[in-house]
């Protein structure tokens, strides 16, 4: 019986990956990074990078400058003073923020362009990202495992696959969102699974790789509903944006239907040291948090 099950599951496993290569092929608006971002992302990546490096990237994009520019004075970094200077915001902000401000202009654009469908709305996708977002940031504050940076990447990043099945299978993604509107018992992912053939996860897992993202992205896009399953050194990351993703659901700001209505996978808050009491204060805060995200991010 056990051979059985296991060789069900590696046909399960080839199935997934035989609907995710087809479906890589397919989509092209979503697929593509612009090169900004691109250029941007590899300096944040480069240990050896400097902030001249970057302030060359960004003066070749008056639009990515300017906002840039807005972000650093923004409510949300505090800064006592006002910044005139791309190079000064810059050094203020580091490359980690700034690599987050690209990517997220690029995103924005991204869920703002997503096909209409009944039931939903891929800018209200959008807002839940953002909201993911900033409670990973303030996740990562409190549990001092991961930069907080990265962790408002990585949230804003984690339900990009989304929007792949959607462009890629425009009817079948149109009968998931009808089937999980219709039973509030049923999982996102497993309507994904049952309907397409294959998960946002494993969509966004696909292209993260093929943006040539760190791992740790990659990470997080595949595997923010289950993260334990990953290796022990790799679930870090996911397990946080596992939280803030439960957190912005309970909030309910945003599209929230992806996420799983089982909650917390059992293990993860012991694996960031948290208990639930500590999670109330972050729900709390997190329309507040989401919204002042969103002002930087609108309009990009």
């Amino acid at each position: 019986v056990l051979v059985e099950r296991c060789g069900e599951r590696h046909a399960a496993d080839r199935r997934m990956n035989d609907v995710v290569t087809a479906t890589m092929q397919r989509v092209s608006a979503v697929a593509t990074l612009p090169a900004i971002a691109l250029r941007v992302m590899r300096i944040a990546e480069d240990p050896a990078a400097t902030s001249d490096a970057m302030f060359q990237v960004l003066t070749s994009d008056p639009a990515l400058s300017a906002r840039v520019l807005k972000v650093v004075n923004s409510a949300y970094y505090g800064r006592p003073r006002q910044v005139a200077s791309t190079l000064a915001a810059i050094q203020l902000l580091g490359v980690g923020a700034i690599r987050n401000i690209a990517v997220a202009a690029s995103l924005t654009r991204m869920f703002k362009g997503g096909r209409a469908v009944p039931g939903f709305d891929a800018s209200a996708l959008w807002i839940h990202s953002v909201a993911v977002g900033a409670a990973a940031r303030r996740l990562a504050d409190v549990t001092r495992k991961v930069a907080p940076d990265e962790a408002l990447l990585a949230g804003l990043l984690h339900d990009i696959g989304v929007l792949i099945g959607l462009q890629a299978w425009l009817p079948e993604f149109t009968a998931v969102i009808s089937a999980t509107n219709d039973d509030t018992t049923l999982s996102f992912s497993d309507a994904e699974a049952q309907i397409i053939g294959a998960t946002h996860e494993a969509f966004g897992a696909a292209l993260c790789a093929q943006w040539q993202f760190p791992a740790a992205l990659m990470n997080v896009c595949g595997h923010h509903h289950h993260p334990m399953a990953l290796p022990a050194s790799e679930q870090l990351l996911p397990a946080l944006v596992h939280v803030a993703d439960v957190l912005a659901a309970r909030s309910k700001v945003g599209y929230a239907r992806t996420v799983a209505p089982t909650g917390i996978e059992p293990g993860v808050l012991e694996l960031l040291g948290i208990i639930e009491a500590d999670l109330e204060a972050i729900v709390l805060a997190l329309p507040e948090d989401a919204s002042q995200a969103m002002a930087l991010f609108a309009g990009s």
